[in-house]
C-alpha cells in the first residue's frame, strides 16, 4: 500500500471514529440537557395550573397535548386533561417520578398547592424527550457526518501535495540512466528529504568510485596479464623449436603450450566477462540485423569449424533487434563456438534465424552428443563444466562462455531456452528476445 493511501485512510478512520465517538457524547448531553429543561416545563405547568381558576381550564385529549394534567382535592378527582384516566397519574408524593399508564413510560411531577389544598398532577411521555434529544443530535450530526466524504477527497489532496516532493525524487530516480551517477540537484530540498537525498548523493559517489577502480583495474589487469603470456607464447615457441629432435621433451612442451593457451583464454574470458557484466556495461544499442550479425560471428569462428571439417548453413534472413553490436557478436560466437567443439568431426552445425510470436529469435543447434536437461541451467554458471576438466571431446575452455552469453542476453532483455534438436540430435540453444526491433533498418 502507498504512503498516500495510508495517510489517507489512517486520517478518515480517526476522523470518522471521533466523528462518531463525539455523537455518542452529544447524544448523552442532549438527552441529560433535554431532561433538564422538560422537567423545568413540567414543573412550571404545574405551577401554571395552580395558579388558575380550575374553572376556566379546558380539558384536552391526549392525542392534542403533549402534556396530559389532573387535580386532585382530598382524594377526589376534579379535573383531568383525559377522561380515561381516573386514577393518581403518580403517586401523592411532592416531586418527580416516572410511572406506566396509558401504555408507555411517563415522567410526572407531583405539586401540592395548600391554598386550595389540591394535588397537581403533570406528566410528559419520555419517548417525546428520546425524539427530541434524537433530532437534536442528528442535526448536529448528519452535516459532520456527510462532510467525511470532502474530508476524504480532502486529505487524499493534502497528502498527495505534502508527498510531491517525493514523487519528484522518485521520477529523478526512475529516468537517471545507469551510467548517470552524477549527485542529485534539482531535488526541492523539504525538510524530510534532505538526509535522503545526502545520502543517495554519497552513495552515488561510492559507486562511481568503485566502478573506476574496477574499470582501472581491468585495463591493468589486461597489461599486466597479457605482457607475461606473450613472452610465454614466444619461448615456448623458441623453446620447441630448439627441442624438436627429442620426443620426450617435445611431448611436455606440447603439454606447456596448451597450458599457456589455456592460461590466455581464461584470461581473455574473464575480461570480457568483466566487460559484460549487465551492472557495468555501457552498451551503443542500435537496429541490428540478425543475418549479418550471424554471419559475421560465422566467419569469425570458421577457421575453427574448417580444422574439424565440419558443415554449418544459416536459415533464415529477415529479423532485427535493438542491441550493442560487439555484444550481441561475442554471444553468437560462444554459441557456435560451443557448437563446433562439442560436435565431433564431420558433424552439422545449424543457425537459423525465427520468429515466435513476433519476438526473434536465434537458434544454434548440432549433431553432438547434447546434454542432459538435468544441467540445462548449470552450464550458464562461472566455471562450469560438464565432466569438469575431462570432457569427452578433450576441447579446451573453462566453462565462462556461456555466463558471459547470460549476461549479454539480460543486457538485450533476452532469454535462453535449451533442448535436444530434433533435426541433428544434437543441443539446440534458441536466444528470444522480448521485443523486436523498433528503429528503422
Amino acid at each position: 500500500m502507498s504512503i498516500r493511501r495510508y495517510l489517507t485512510l489512517i486520517l478518515i478512520s480517526v476522523i470518522t471514529l471521533l466523528t462518531f465517538a463525539s455523537a455518542i457524547q452529544g447524544y448523552r448531553s442532549s438527552m441529560l440537557k433535554a431532561a433538564t429543561v422538560f422537567d423545568e416545563e413540567l414543573y412550571s405547568l404545574a405551577i401554571v395550573l395552580s395558579a388558575t381558576t380550575l374553572k376556566n381550564v379546558q380539558i384536552n385529549d391526549l392525542s392534542q397535548a403533549a402534556f396530559i394534567y389532573q387535580v386532585w382535592h382530598h382524594q377526589q378527582l376534579v379535573l383531568s386533561s383525559n377522561s380515561h384516566l381516573l386514577s393518581p397519574i403518580a403517586p401523592l408524593k411532592e416531586g418527580f417520578s416516572e410511572n406506566n399508564f396509558l401504555a408507555q413510560r411517563w415522567r410526572t411531577y407531583s405539586l401540592w398547592s395548600e391554598p386550595e389544598q389540591h394535588w397537581i398532577m403533570v406528566a410528559q411521555p419520555l419517548s417525546r424527550r428520546f425524539e427530541l434529544a434524537e433530532s437534536v443530535i442528528l442535526a448536529a450530526v448528519t452535516p459532520l457526518v456527510l462532510s467525511i466524504a470532502i474530508l476524504a477527497a480532502l486529505t487524499f489532496w493534502i497528502i498527495s501535495v505534502g508527498l510531491k516532493p517525493l514523487n519528484l525524487l522518485s521520477d529523478v530516480l526512475r529516468t537517471k540512466k545507469a551510467d548517470d551517477l552524477r549527485p542529485l540537484t534539482a531535488i526541492p530540498q523539504a525538510a524530510e528529504l534532505v538526509p535522503v537525498v545526502n545520502t543517495l548523493n554519497q552513495l552515488f559517489e561510492r559507486l562511481d568510485g568503485a566502478f573506476k577502480r574496477e574499470k582501472r583495474f581491468a585495463a591493468d589487469a589486461a597489461h599486466e596479464l597479457r605482457t607475461p603470456l606473450s613472452v610465454l607464447k614466444i619461448n615456448a615457441h623458441n623453446l620447441a623449436i630448439e627441442i624438436a629432435s627429442d620426443s620426450n621433451a617435445q611431448k611436455n612442451m606440447d603439454f606447456l603450450q596448451q597450458g599457456i593457451e589455456r592460461m590466455g583464454h581464461v584470461v581473455e574470458q574473464i575480461l570480457l566477462l568483466n566487460r559484460t557484466n549487465p551492472e557495468q556495461y555501457r552498451g551503443n544499442f542500435v537496429n541490428l540485423q540478425l543475418s549479418a550479425l550471424c554471419q559475421s560471428a560465422i566467419t569469425s569462428i570458421y577457421p575453427q569449424i574448417a580444422l574439424k571439417y565440419q558443415e554449418i548453413e544459416l536459415l533464415g534472413e529477415f529479423g532485427s533487434v535493438v542491441g550493442d553490436e560487439f555484444a550481441l557478436g561475442i554471444l553468437l560466437q560462444n554459441l557456435i563456438s560451443n557448437a563446433s567443439k562439442y560436435t565431433p568431426e564431420h558433424g552439422m552445425i545449424r543457425v537459423s534465424i525465427l520468429q515466435q510470436n513476433r519476438h526473434p529469435v536465434i537458434r544454434v543447434e548440432d549433431s553432438g552428443p547434447g546434454i542432459a536437461q538435468a544441467e540445462y541451467k548449470l552450464v550458464f554458471e562461472r566455471f562450469y563444466r560438464i565432466g569438469g576438466d575431462r570432457h569427452a571431446s578433450n576441447a579446451p575452455g573453462c566453462g565462462l562462455g556461456l555466463a558471459i552469453s547470460k549476461h549479454i542476453a539480460q543486457l538485450h532483455k533476452a532469454e535462453f531456452s535449451l533442448a535436444r534438436s530434433t533435426d541433428l540430435g544434437g543441443l539446440v540453444v534458441d536466444v528470444i528476445f522480448e521485443q523486436p526491433s523498433i528503429l528503422d533498418a
